[in-house]
């Protein structure tokens, strides 16, 4: 009997292009790759970096597109800078010029109609949570959750969506205490809603409960967890891990 086939996503070249400092923790990096022309991503794709821990071994790392430019082959990437791991050493360190290799896009959020939507999440989905907002229609409702460590963490979001802006001030990261209570506070929006909860695996798993209990559909609840308390050397790129 034969092997089955394992299929892999091909492996991109890309150059760093630009750079920017968005907030004092957030870098964005804009690389270019030939394979990405004529290429249409979907709101909050990701894209894997193979990247070097300091001892040479090969890692991953997965960053949400925050925009993309098909025509000539460019993305953004808002990296979140945290510790010293191969993901925040990189997004603090990289120059236009620089090369690099990726795979993807990838993802599986998909928009869907609905009279409002609902996103919450913490800083490591800020750049997802972004993008979901400006695809979405500017007369639907948007209402945004973010969780995020003070007053510096905060970017601009579409103004077509009602931001809502919750500050840990040096409180515990990964547990959905805070998000579930502002959450609490705004009675649930008249009609079907929609709900995307992006951040640390088991806040998110928590939230959907929440949602559901206020009478929001199971199959109308996206959730993706982007890091694990504990392990946020797993998915550095996300994590806001300290």
């Amino acid at each position: 009997m034969s092997s089955p086939v394992v299929r892999r996503s091909p492996t991109h070249a890309a150059r760093v292009v630009a750079t920017a400092q968005l907030t004092p923790r957030m870098r964005r990096v804009t690389v270019q790759a030939d394979a990405m022309i004529g290429v249409v991503t979907r709101p909050a794709q990701d894209v894997e970096l193979f990247l070097r821990e300091d001892g040479g071994r090969r890692v991953k790392r997965r960053y949400t597109i925050r925009h993309a430019r098909p025509d000539i082959g460019e993305l953004d990437l808002d990296v979140l800078l945290h510790g010293h791991g191969p993901g925040a050493t990189w997004g603090a360190s990289a120059e236009p010029g620089d090369s690099v290799e990726f795979q993807g896009p990838r993802g599986k959020l998909e928009l869907t109609a609905a009279d409002w939507h609902l996103l919450a999440g913490d800083e490591s989905a800020l750049p997802a949570i972004a993008a979901v907002c400006e695809a979405l229609p500017r007369d639907v409702r948007a209402l945004a959750f973010v969780e995020v460590d003070d007053e510096s963490d905060e970017l601009p979001l579409p103004a077509s969506t009602q931001p809502h802006w919750v500050h840990r001030r040096g409180a515990d990261i990964g547990t959905p205490t805070l998000l579930r209570a502002a959450i609490d506070a705004l009675p649930t929006p008249p009609g079907s809603g929609h709900a995307y909860l992006m951040g640390e695996t088991r806040s998110m798993v928590a939230l959907r409960a929440v949602l559901e209990a206020r009478g929001v559909a199971h199959d109308a609840i996206f959730v993706k967890g982007y890091w694990n308390i504990g392990r946020p050397d797993r998915i550095e790129g996300r994590s806001p891990g300290r």
